[in-house]
């Protein structure tokens, strides 16, 4: 296997696996909001991940704050499913994607009409 498509197999694994942690195995009243793992991200070396998340519903700095408590028991839940030897550092970011393309749309609409 490639060195560089481990990085994105690990991410993806990780990805689902998260999901699956966060839907069935999680048990705080705030991972009950509708939260979806938008991106993961893993350094080439394979000791870090960065797991981006979406918020539908609720406070994504609370439910950030869950995650940091929660990303212990997180990481040894992977380490479970993993056929990996070293189980990649986990942070979680709030996935800004959305807010910023409105934004951005938004200011195309006013620059566009203000050349009208």
């Amino acid at each position: 296997m490639k060195q560089g498509r481990r990085p994105q197999k690990v991410a993806s694994f990780i990805k689902e696996e998260v999901s699956q942690i966060l839907m069935y195995e999680l048990n705080d009243p705030v991972f009950k909001n509708f939260i979806s793992i938008t991106e993961v991200k893993v350094s080439g070396d394979l000791k870090r991940a960065q797991i981006f998340f979406r918020v539908f519903q609720g406070d994504p700095e609370e439910v950030k704050n869950a995650f940091e408590k929660a990303k212990g028991y997180i990481r040894k839940l992977l380490a479970e499913r993993m056929n990996i030897r070293f189980v990649p550092e986990l942070s979680f970011e709030i996935d800004r994607t959305f807010e910023e393309e409105e934004r951005l749309a938004e200011l195309f609409k006013r620059i566009k009409k203000e050349e009208s």
